[in-house]
């Protein structure tokens, strides 16, 4: 939470000082180059149904599956266009994995229309985000060394999700001795927002921190809900002006 604050008091505080600094400067530079890394924060929540045959009926899966924050890399490129304004393209990736729970309803194998409760947990499920980023830049000199950048534009989300599709049933009991794991490959659209702060160690190397903000939804099968995806970023490397 304390990072989510922070990124959103940089966004304001950069976005309200952008104006007053290009008053005074004119980014002179053609385009850029940022390379970064660092960790997107927030969680999201995906729940699925889902069904399989067996001892001739259909058992029912439900699952619950908390995708948390992990590490990002992050790449983008802009050309100016018009006074202080650059359109780049991004790309951004971060990959994370959690466990899943599990709730079941599965057929008796006597008795019919007599189901049983069962339920337990599968590890290691992987979720991936790849996204490319349409960007808008407004470039605002602050000093000859330093640099402020305003981007915001739409994006595209290809997400890629471990989902339990059915279950390996033990008996007596029912228990759950294995389950069975599809990967999910669905697009989305989404936006972005964000901030990058640079400094230059010389008039084409630098170094910049980035706080940014992504969005986007995706509909998964067997979900309950669309599927909110990216978050609060922060994150620091290269940069090159050209």
């Amino acid at each position: 939470m304390k990072i989510m604050n922070a990124a959103v008091l940089c966004l304001a505080i950069s976005a309200f000082g952008a104006p007053q600094a290009q008053a005074q400067m004119t980014w002179t530079d053609k385009g850029f180059f940022n390379l970064s890394g660092g960790a997107q924060v927030g969680s999201h929540t995906v729940a699925t149904t889902s069904t399989f045959d067996i001892y001739d009926e259909q058992a029912r899966v439900d699952t619950s599956q908390k995708i948390k924050g992990a590490g990002f890399f992050d790449v983008n490129a802009g050309y100016k266009v018009w006074r202080n304004l650059a359109i780049g393209l991004g790309y951004s990736f971060t990959s994370s994995s959690a466990d899943a729970t599990i709730s079941a309803s599965v057929p008796d194998p006597v008795f019919f229309d007599r189901p049983r409760s069962t339920s337990g947990s599968a590890g290691g499920l992987k979720h991936t985000e790849s996204v490319v980023h349409v960007i808008a830049t407004w470039m605002v000199p602050v000093t000859d060394k330093i640099d402020v950048a305003v981007s915001a534009g739409p994006s595209v989300f290809a997400v890629k999700q471990d989902l339990v599709s059915a279950l390996t049933i033990g008996e007596p009991g029912p228990t759950i001795s294995g389950t069975t794991i599809t990967k999910a490959s669905k697009t989305g659209p989404g936006a972005n927002f964000g901030v990058d702060v640079t400094y230059m160690i010389n008039k084409r190397f630098g170094a910049g921190a980035l706080a940014r903000y992504t969005w986007g939804s995706v509909e998964l099968p067997g979900a309950t809900k669309k599927l909110t995806v990216g978050g609060f970023q922060v994150g620091a490397g290269a940069r090159v002006r050209f």
